[in-house]
Parts: structure tokens; sequence; C-alpha cells
């Protein structure tokens, strides 16, 4: 049996203009027609982690595509977010801490 497989790109604010970057997100991902996607708070309420459903992809596509939403992000607020996975962490630091709560 095939089973198809979901796996997600993350992007992990944290920062006090949480509130700013929620509402943020859900307007940048209504335009990029992106609808597949999961805001959790993190153990501080200060921390978002939205995990957004692909394809499976490459390393190198997953970092392209967080790219290319952490800069249109970057236009609008200053940046206190991380994107996983990344080419520039080694492996053992492309690490997801598991989200806390759904917002």
């Amino acid at each position: 049996m095939h089973h198809n497989t979901t796996n997600y790109l993350l992007i992990e604010y944290k920062g006090d203009e949480y509130q700013r970057f929620y509402h943020l997100v859900k307007h940048l991902f209504k335009n990029l027609d992106i609808s597949d996607y999961h805001i959790y708070q993190g153990k501080d309420v200060e921390r978002l982690q939205v995990f957004i459903a692909v394809s499976p992809l490459t390393l190198e596509e997953a970092d392209s595509k967080l790219q290319h939403i952490s800069a249109a992000l970057k236009e609008k607020m200053t940046q206190k977010w991380k994107c996983l996975p990344s080419v520039q962490l080694p492996e053992a630091y492309n690490i997801v801490t598991l989200p806390h709560k759904t917002v």
C-alpha cells in the first residue's frame, strides 16, 4: 500500500510583535495561494510556529520556497523568525520543537 507523504516547512517566530506576525502570515499566504498550513503557539506566548504542508521536496527546494516567503515577510516587518529546513544549518540543527497549542 502506498501512502502519500506530507512534508512540512516551518517558520518559527519569536518576538513581541507575534500578533502582527500572525495576521501578516495569514494575509501573505492568502496572496501566495497557500491554504494548507497550521499556526501554533509555543511554550511562551511570543513564539509562533507556522507549519506549511508541502509535497516532498529536496532540502534545496524547501529552502528556496522558505526564502521566498521569508523575503515577502521581511518587506513588512523586522525578521525575528527562522525557517526550517535550512541549507545554512547542519542537519543536526534542522530540528523542530513540537508545537504547544493551536492559535
